[in-house]
């Protein structure tokens, strides 16, 4: 097991770590995300080039992503996937703490949004020392806008943050 920055050479393989993810959905609210859109290469490549983007590797395979960018003085995690063949290791845990530990380098916070509902999102994330965060930053008030265009139900939508 290995976590490492991610390359520009990794994004193909991306998508399909993305997707295997999304296996977990299978039977709840979240199914529509089975099959669905992944992050834009263009979104791994900013992440990729601002140092905010971290795979674990297993073997050959990557197991596991974190993408995240800066917003405003946070860091703003767009995506956290383990791949189905690997979850329930401590992949996702390892790698939200290494966005952690480099958000201590220059920003006052870590943010996301997530489903409030599903038992292993917000739930998760708490474990780490995120709190809702009851007013949030305009950035994520608009990245929440941008989900509720996209269709998700704003009721089991959450922002959290973790103060560093």
């Amino acid at each position: 097991m290995t976590i490492r920055k991610t390359g520009m050479g990794d994004i193909e393989a991306l998508a399909a770590v993305e997707r295997s993810a999304a296996e977990l959905f299978l039977g709840t609210h979240f199914e529509s995300a089975i099959g669905g859109e992944t992050l834009h290469p263009d979104k791994h490549a900013r992440a990729i080039a601002e140092g905010a983007h971290w795979v674990e590797e297993q073997g050959d395979a990557i197991a596991g992503l974190c993408c995240a960018h800066a917003m405003q003085k946070s860091l703003y995690i767009d995506e956290l996937a383990v791949g189905a063949d690997f979850q329930g290791h401590g992949i996702g845990r390892r790698l939200m703490e290494t966005a952690i530990a480099e958000a201590r380098h220059g920003f006052s916070a870590v943010s996301l949004i997530t489903d409030r509902t599903l038992p292993w999102n917000a739930p998760f994330y708490a474990t780490l020392g995120f709190v809702e965060w009851d007013k949030p930053e305009a950035a994520i008030l608009a990245e929440l806008a941008d989900e509720e265009a996209d269709g998700f139900d704003m009721a089991r939508r959450i922002a959290m943050i973790l103060r560093l």
